[in-house]
């Protein structure tokens, strides 16, 4: 047969391998297919489809016919048998007559003849190997079978690689999905125990690790702050048992904090703890976290019983992730610094209240903390808003003269109107602050409306009263019945009860009376 019909039998061979296998969808299909057309358009007594898996470096038989159909899962290590001579040489392998001693797979018996194919990707890429055996009885059956089974292999290198790319393709949206869902997370939660546990469970969807923790100092050891995904159930007792220090073990190892550890075999690393190795723990992959400069803690993947080989790309998520906590957690340690300020300011101002003799001593911090347990057992949901507008309830009596609020005696008509006013001073002086909400707005405003209406500034009645101001007015009589005052003794906790009883439908709302009065 000349060149030129071998070249035209090869492409005729190949248009109709690719009609076959082009419409498949999944991997296993084309593996399965491959084999079989194989052993249907060729003599082969064996036909074996080797995947090659780089992590590992080996061929996997994924598919056969013959004698090996029971043996799928097989893997041949790098230079066992002739499929590695196929794969390493690129190149494909005829055998009219191997070593008797040479067999497809060990405890097969040795093939008359063989043929191998390797499977490439268009861009040169090894996929596997197609592999076929003639029966003894048989020995020149390949050479003219050659560009059938080239062909198939040809075509099979071809659909693979297109379905390894779709593949890639969607798990790179799942990725930038998944990744994309953290950061989210991440920029709106203010826990940092939720936000590592989101970070590992988005980073184990994302790799072939089993468990993922976190790991912070305390107490001057390493311990695990947060864990997630599978991992034996008695392994987080074993830091109890076990503290790692800086400078000990793997966590503590000091070249950790300069960048992203992996270590394959947990049980070969030095200093490796016994306890830990023998609980399975194999492959690990850690990063440092650093907010700020600063070491904080460890974030960890690993694996139990099995390998994970190194993939650049699961060190390049975890670094990834890292950044993005670290950041988190910088942002979130601000805020913190930002509200222990803004706490200093506000018990500053209670203070200033307290010297210029507008409040009892205590009395502004006392109410916050009362109107946000009342506003918790009422399921109010801005309890911050509630605490910030008790602070700053009485802030407009800074505006009144001391002739009027020190007055020894009654105050006149128009002296009591100039009092009634405060609340709106009140509202003027905050409404331009923008961290203050609606809510605490309301709570300066309103917090001496009465349900009965016979309030100011507005005369509100009833639930046309913001609830927060309700809420409010209850802890603000209160703390007022049960503390001293220059014109009063303490009343007792019994009588200020049942004082609130009282004044539950008139000047109090009834609800919120009753939810009070559980809480004390």
């Amino acid at each position: 047969m000349t060149p030129e019909a071998l070249e035209l039998r090869r492409l005729e061979a190949l248009v109709r391998a690719f009609r076959l296998l082009a419409p498949l969808t999944r991997r296993e299909e084309v593996f399965r297919k491959v084999v079989k057309v194989a052993k249907e358009s060729t003599r082969a007594a064996s036909v074996l489809f080797f995947r090659y898996r780089p992590e590992e470096d080996a061929l996997e038989l994924v598919a056969a016919v013959g004698p090996a159909a029971d043996r799928v899962g097989f893997r041949l290590k790098r230079g066992q048998g002739f499929p590695w001579r196929v794969l390493e040489s690129r190149k494909a392998l005829f055998l009219p007559d191997p070593d008797p001693e040479a067999a497809l797979l060990p405890g097969l018996e040795s093939p008359r003849a063989y043929l191998g194919v390797p499977l490439m990707s268009p861009e040169g890429k090894p996929l596997g190997v197609l592999s076929l055996g003639a029966p003894q009885e048989e020995q020149e059956v390949f050479p003219e079978e050659r560009p059938c089974v080239e062909a198939l292999a040809e075509a099979a290198g071809m659909v693979l690689s297109r379905l390894e790319a779709l593949e890639e393709a969607r798990r790179e949206a799942e990725r930038h999905k998944t990744l994309l869902e953290l950061f989210l997370a991440l920029e709106s939660s203010r826990n940092p125990k939720v936000m590592a546990r989101k970070a590992l469970e988005a980073l184990l969807r994302l790799t072939p690790y089993h468990g993922g923790a976190l790991y912070l100092f305390q107490e001057g050891a390493l311990r695990p702050a947060v864990m997630a995904g599978r991992y034996p159930k008695d392994f987080p007792r074993l830091y109890e048992a076990h503290p790692i220090r800086f400078g000990q073990e793997l966590l503590g190892h000091p070249g950790l904090w300069e960048g992203p550890v992996y270590v394959e075999d947990y049980a070969r690393f030095p200093g490796a703890l016994k306890p830990f190795a023998e609980q399975g723990l194999r492959s690990v992959l850690l990063a440092p976290l650093k907010p700020d400069g600063r070491r904080y803690g460890v974030l960890a993947l690993g694996s139990f019983g099995e390998r994970v080989p190194y993939r650049k790309e699961d060190e390049a998520l975890l670094l990834a992730v890292a950044k993005r906590l670290e950041e988190a957690l910088e942002r979130l340690f601000q805020l913190r610094a930002l509200r222990l300020a803004r706490e200093a300011a506000l018990k500053a101002l209670s203070r200033v209240l307290e010297y210029r003799d507008l409040e009892t001593q205590g009395h502004t911090e006392r109410v916050a903390e009362l109107a946000v347990r009342l506003g918790r057992e009422l399921g109010f949901p801005d309890l911050e808003g509630l605490r910030l507008g008790a602070y700053f309830h009485d802030l407009g009596k800074l505006a009144l003269p001391d002739e009027v609020l020190k007055k020894p005696t009654a105050l006149t008509a128009l002296e009591w109107r100039m009092v009634k006013t405060h609340p709106e001073v009140g509202l003027e002086i905050l409404k331009s602050l923008p961290f203050l909400p609606q809510t605490a707005l309301n709570v300066v405003l309103y917090h001496h409306e009465r349900f009965d209406g016979s309030g100011y500034p507005k005369g509100l009645k009833g639930e046309e009263i913001p609830l927060e101001a309700r809420i409010f007015a209850v802890v603000d009589v209160w703390d007022a019945l049960v503390s001293e005052r220059p014109y009063k003794p303490a009343w007792p906790r019994e009588r200020a009860k049942e004082e609130l009883r009282a004044q539950a439908g008139k000047t109090l709302d009834p609800k919120v009376v009753e939810a009070f009065l559980r809480l004390v």
